[in-house]
């Protein structure tokens, strides 16, 4: 029998209003305790996502971060990564339309540096009730920065602003970046990574190749994965997303408890 492995989004689908209900971790430790494989998919860097999995106790067997740049397993580790070309990381920095983000946020593995910063930023609400390792550089240290940066993330005050951006750092860098939107925020990835890319390559270094996959997410950067995988998604999605999914749940552990 094929392995049964599901994968979802983390904010806005399986974390929503700020926690994970006690019945959406019992179907998730239900999942896991049938053989299956669970772990999520998300924009966050892993030490802005580990800090959650701290808090609700929840234990996975994967966690795909950065919209699909880096991999961790079960224990943490990096088993798959991708960087953002350095040079289009300092090229970036004097576009306009990247100018107006509230923050330059370059996400490695285990840390997230940060420059141009606005106090408007999520970063600093985020960091004052998690405090994650968070580093504040200065322009000039983008081009030593010491690890690998698997996601550039940006952040605007507008939708238009995002959509604006996307569509011309993409013209522009296309065949080296890939800029997705969600809402007010702007991941910049390797060109050819998103989430569906994500989790193909999870399932080829881990060896799950024949897997039956199940897939769930509700925003626009979920988008590759819902379609790939003929996934799904949840009530409270957008419109546009439900549109493309084979299915809509009342929540991830709807999900799990219908393919258990």
């Amino acid at each position: 029998m094929a392995i049964k492995v599901a994968a979802t989004d983390f904010d806005g689908t399986l974390y929503r209003n700020l926690k994970i209900p006690a019945d959406e971790l019992w179907a998730i430790k239900n999942w896991r305790a049938a053989g299956n494989k669970f772990g999520i998919v998300t924009g966050r860097s892993f030490v802005m996502l580990e800090r959650h999995l701290e808090e609700f106790n929840l234990e996975v067997d994967f966690a795909i971060c950065c919209n699909g740049a880096i991999i961790h397993d079960k224990a943490g580790k990096v088993i798959f990564e991708t960087e953002v070309p350095r040079k289009v990381l300092l090229e970036l920095m004097n576009e306009p339309c990247a100018n107006k983000s509230l923050h330059f946020a370059f996400e490695a593995a285990d840390e997230v540096f940060y420059c141009r910063t606005n106090e408007q930023s999520w970063m600093f609400r985020e960091y004052d009730k998690w405090s994650f390792a968070l580093t504040k550089i200065n322009d000039e240290q983008v081009a030593t920065l010491p690890k690998k940066i698997n996601q550039l993330a940006l952040d605007f005050t507008t939708p238009e602003d995002t959509a604006q951006a996307a569509e011309i750092i993409n013209r522009k860098y296309g065949t080296e970046i890939y800029a997705q939107k969600n809402t007010h925020s702007l991941d910049i990835v390797a060109a050819g990574i998103n989430k569906a890319q994500g989790v193909e390559n999870l399932l080829r270094v881990m060896n799950w190749e024949g897997a039956r996959v199940f897939v769930i997410g509700d925003e626009s950067n979920d988008l590759p994965m819902i379609k790939h995988f003929g996934g799904y998604t949840v009530y409270s999605a957008k419109d546009f997303v439900k549109r493309e999914a084979s299915e809509v749940f009342d929540s991830v552990g709807d999900m799990l408890n219908h393919f258990v």
